[in-house]
């Protein structure tokens, strides 16, 4: 039987800490959207709350999961919906 720990720390609206034992990470953006930058690299994701759907895609690797130094399209893409995220949740606090 595998043991489990997660604690997530709400820092401020829209910005929590998540540890793990793998490690930490921090998640910025409100319900059902977000932006999280860790220690297994980065990630954007949507849902839809209470639904259960949701979609998510790894935009960087760790240093040592990199073999292809070329970056998709699709890490563009999710980098800039990652980028667009946090400005609406900086322009959102301010």
């Amino acid at each position: 039987m595998a043991m489990r720990f997660r604690k997530s720390l709400k820092l401020a609206p829209g910005l929590r800490l998540n540890i793990s034992k793998k490690g930490a990470s921090i998640r910025v953006g409100p319900k059902g959207a977000g932006y999280t930058v860790g220690t297994s690299g980065q990630r954007v994701s949507a849902g839809i709350p209470g639904t259960g759907i949701s979609v998510s895609s790894k935009i960087s690797k760790r240093k040592s999961d990199n073999q292809n130094t070329n970056p998709s399209i699709s890490s563009w893409v999710a980098g800039l919906v990652g980028l667009f995220l946090i400005v609406m949740f900086l322009g959102w606090l301010f």
